[in-house]
């Protein structure tokens, strides 16, 4: 993890323990979510943050004062900036510049659009405000499904890794994907049909510590996906000792 990074947890967790209308997600929520699962075979660095402002969408000069309200004594440092004014399909974009110089350390990016459910992760000592790991999963699923698979290809990389160490339970991604009607799940077909290209964006892909082989990735992906493919709504729950999918049982 670069130092940068660091920085970036503990710039999170400040915003996070003021109790700011801030939820994260992306690539540094999927991290925590693999520490706490155990799982470090592989790590994917990332340069930016990823967050969703929950509730009735703000001014963008009261966004900036929240986050600068928020930042303790790191305001001593650092201050927040937009770049960008959110607007329909475009999120506001933040920058955390460094007060001495005014270059920019960190850049964020704030969606408007709802989430469905937070939970606290943990970075050491530092509390983190993060989305759940089924609209993770929701969110990458959606991607791999349809032509952005291309363009963002790292998510295939985090499914592999998620679905390591989470136990999914497919009545909850799709649950995800009624409460947002706006994420929708394509056919897959980019992902299937055109295997070399999505290997070639693979093999393009760097900031992956310990990458592995793309027939190793792809595989496993694609055997978990299958119920997503297929639109099986039979309740399946992903065994990650088995990589496999098995029916949810009810307990009598």
């Amino acid at each position: 993890m670069t130092e940068k990074e660091r920085f970036m947890y503990l710039l999170m967790g400040k915003i996070s323990g003021a109790d700011a209308p801030i939820v994260f997600k992306g690539a540094m929520i999927t991290r925590l979510i693999l520490v706490e699962g155990g799982y470090t075979a592989l790590e994917r660095q990332t340069k930016d943050i990823d967050a969703n402002w929950v509730g009735e969408p703000p001014a963008m000069n009261v966004l900036i004062d929240t986050i600068n309200d928020s930042l303790g004594e790191l305001i001593n440092h650092v201050y927040a900036v937009a770049f960008r004014a959110y607007g329909e399909k475009v999120s506001a974009g933040i920058s955390i510049r460094e007060k001495q110089t005014d270059e920019e350390i960190i850049s964020m990016d704030i969606d408007m659009r709802p989430i469905h459910g937070s939970r606290i992760y943990h970075y050491g000592e530092i509390a983190v405000k993060g989305v759940l790991v089924d609209e993770v999963l929701a969110d990458k699923l959606t991607v791999l499904s349809k032509q952005r698979i291309f363009r963002r290809v790292k998510d295939m990389v985090d499914i592999y890794a998620l679905a390591h160490c989470v136990e999914v339970h497919t009545a909850d991604v799709f649950e995800m994907f009624k409460k947002n009607p706006s994420r929708e799940i394509g056919a897959f077909d980019e992902f299937i049909q055109r295997r070399q290209d999505v290997e070639h964006a693979y093999e393009r892909l760097r900031g992956i510590t310990n990458k592995p082989p793309f027939d190793q990735v792809y595989k496993f992906v694609l055997n978990f996906i299958q119920p997503f493919i297929k639109q099986d709504m039979i309740p399946r729950v992903w065994n990650t000792k088995k990589s496999s999918w098995g029916v949810k049982t009810h307990a009598i």
